[in-house]
């Protein structure tokens, strides 16, 4: 049972009922959000898709705005959303002011994707192609995605105080099979330092400084929160594999560490020195280089040698098979992203590859948590075979991109604006759209196949 938690029941405190019900709610209208980001990140993928394909192009403003949407909400509303909602069923929030805390958190960040979204509507809102978080320059987005952030925030917060209150202490047993909880609390404490982060670099930057620069710092620790959820469904959704492995406590506990300790390094860093000067991209771009990525290759190794074993002795149902997956792309992404030489498209190569790891995992983990659910399934062969076509489409667009990108094509410019003639190019781009129609494609099954069956339900 990878979801369920166990609890010092001895010295637990009674709650208050609505507190019990807002704490079941609470999971639910976070995936829901996520779910609706999801699907609206689709169709924008659509869109660039479509501009990136040779004689397909779209215009290039057109193109920036599709791209700032689809970011923003397939890395950022739809994976800080999920990981809102996997915080709250690990830590269930049950005393009645957190929950309600939670719940506030939950309508500011709706009412935040809601700015973003119609941002666009104002004539003057311009593209700002800024690394990890993309924005339009409109005050707009800026109050949508601030409120998004902060209902996060707030949810992180009810998350944190439920942790460390007698009403839901968790017991000590530090057990390889209990860590997927505690990598969920790392990763709200990852996700709170990031927000410090950004907090210094906004408050403290010069008046000169891009807004690239400002968003430097902070969008390196949240790749540091997305790897930490990542593991956390490694280690929820691989259980068997890495108990047949006898996968020790220490060694898990030793990883989540490292991971903490990077972002300990890049508050530290974000303390020390001043914002977008060469030391300070300097020092979180090596905290990146070197400290981020061995631990989930370690785990993601120990969970491929697992699942060898398992498959001697038994058949791998289809979420074990995705989780292969999962750590298929993670490797792929690590090792494009070691190839890295200027602003190429090897560098959206490298986090599709990342990215597409965390968005296959989540969807694995919903899949999981609807059949626990006992929610009936729709899509019928689509819904089995979903995972297979969203990984394989991710896995043939981070080849295509990496090779356009070892030929010297530019990142962030439709192909239009590309001049592409030569035929290895064109090859290497349609590559990368072909496999982003297909990952567009098991997106697209993803979110029709949740409706279905919570239409199913709703109907039975």
């Amino acid at each position: 049972m990878p979801l369920s938690i166990t609890y010092d029941r001895s010295a637990s405190i009674p709650s208050r009922r609505p507190g019990q019900a807002m704490s079941a709610v609470l999971p639910v209208r976070w995936y829901g959000l996520a779910w609706l980001a999801l699907g609206l990140s689709t169709l924008f993928a659509v869109v660039l898709v479509v501009a990136r394909t040779p004689f397909l192009g779209l215009g290039a403003a057109f193109f920036r705005t599709a791209l700032v949407l689809h970011v923003d909400l397939a890395v950022v509303v739809w994976f800080l959303a999920v990981a809102a909602g996997i915080w709250l069923i690990a830590i269930p929030v049950k005393h009645g002011g957190l929950a309600r805390l939670a719940n506030g958190g939950f309508w500011l960040a709706g009412s935040g994707v809601f700015g973003m979204l119609v941002s666009p509507f104002d004539g003057s809102a311009q593209p700002v192609l800024a690394n990890y978080v993309p924005v339009l320059d409109t005050p707009i987005f800026y109050l949508g995605l601030t409120a998004f952030l902060g209902g996060i925030a707030l949810a992180a917060l009810a998350g944190l105080f439920s942790f460390f209150s007698r009403s839901v202490a968790p017991s000590r047993r530090f057990e390889p099979l209990a860590f997927w909880q505690w990598a969920v609390l790392a990763a709200i404490v990852a996700f709170l330092g990031a927000c410090l982060v950004f907090g210094l670099a906004l408050r403290s930057a010069a008046g000169d400084v891009s807004l690239d620069g400002r968003l430097w710092g902070g969008g390196h620790v949240l790749q540091i929160v997305h790897t930490l959820m990542l593991m956390a469904a490694w280690l929820c959704l691989g259980q068997a594999a890495l108990s047949s492995i006898g996968l020790r406590g220490k060694w898990v506990a030793a990883m989540l560490a490292g991971e903490v300790l990077a972002v300990l390094a890049d508050m530290a860093i974000a303390m020390l020195f001043q914002v977008d000067t060469p030391s300070y991209r300097r020092g979180f771009t090596e905290i990146m280089r070197w400290a981020t990525w061995p631990a989930p290759v370690a785990l993601g190794g120990c969970l491929l040698i697992g699942f060898q074993r398992l498959a001697r002795v038994r058949r791998l149902t289809p979420v074990e098979f995705g989780l292969i997956g999962t750590v298929l792309l993670f490797l792929l992404g690590c090792v494009v992203g070691a190839g890295i030489r200027g602003e190429t498209t090897v560098v959206p190569a490298h986090y599709h590859g990342t990215v597409g790891a965390v968005t296959l995992a989540y969807m694995l983990w919903a899949r999981h948590a609807l059949d626990r659910a006992g929610l009936p399934f729709g899509g019928g062969w689509l819904w089995r075979w979903q995972p297979f076509i969203y990984g394989c489409g991710i896995g043939l667009m981070v080849l295509g991109l990496a090779w356009a990108g070892s030929m010297g094509v530019m990142r962030k410019s439709p192909h239009a604006e590309v001049a592409v003639a030569e035929g290895m190019r064109q090859g290497a781009m349609g590559l990368a759209g072909i496999g982003g129609l297909f990952a567009t494609l098991g997106a697209g099954i993803f979110v029709a196949c949740i409706a279905i069956s919570i239409f199913k339900k709703r109907t039975v």
